[in-house]
């Protein structure tokens, strides 16, 4: 009605007075009084439990969906939980299986492209066998030793790839443990030189 308590207490004292009464109590002596505060009373209890029920139905309602909301929540938790728990254990499994050394290849990975054609991928190889197959592709092997937890006579690296007119006379040889030995003549038909880094 857009009035405030204090106009509404105004107004209250102002029907008290034309009753003859002064207090709520001498109010709801008057048996008219009494009858239709008890009826408006029923009335607000009806409207409460009529604005109760729906609520009721909606609060169970809300909290069915909520449940299922949490049920969701805690499997994508639960699933997250697994997820990061198996990348962990494949990350601790991870070194123990790609860096572990199996040993030399037994041939080329592929090739490489250089000016002097193509030359095979030999890092991984033993160093004798590396150096036949970069022999038969017409480079000239040379080799570079190089410490290494690796195991002995592993090539490591390639490189300085260039033209075999430096090459001169002579024997490039390279041996290692166990009385392994691999050697080529520098004057030849080669078409270009290698540097075969080897494990020792």
């Amino acid at each position: 009605m857009g009035v405030t308590p204090s106009t509404v207490g105004t107004y209250r004292q102002r029907g008290y007075k034309k009753l003859g009464v002064s207090t709520r109590s001498e109010f709801l002596s008057i048996p008219q009084a009494r009858a239709e505060a008890t009826s408006v009373t029923r009335n607000a209890n009806a409207t409460d439990t009529a604005d109760n029920a729906p609520a009721s139905e909606c609060s169970r309602a809300e909290i069915s969906r909520r449940k299922t909301n949490a049920g969701a929540t805690r499997r994508i938790v639960l699933a997250t939980i697994a997820c990061l728990a198996l990348s962990l254990v494949a990350l601790l499994l991870l070194p123990a299986h790609s860096f572990e050394d199996k040993g030399y290849l037994d041939s080329p990975s592929g090739t490489i492209s250089t000016d002097y054609g193509d030359l095979p991928n030999v890092v991984g190889m033993r160093a004798d066998a590396a150096a036949s197959e970069v022999a038969q592709a017409g480079f000239c092997p040379l080799f570079e030793a190089q410490a290494s937890e690796l195991p002995s006579g592993k090539v490591l690296e390639i490189k300085n790839v260039k033209g075999a007119a430096g090459l001169g006379a002579g024997v490039s040889a390279f041996s290692w443990g166990e009385g392994c030995t691999s050697g080529y003549n520098l004057k030849g038909g080669w078409k270009a030189s290698v540097v075969l880094v080897v494990a020792t």
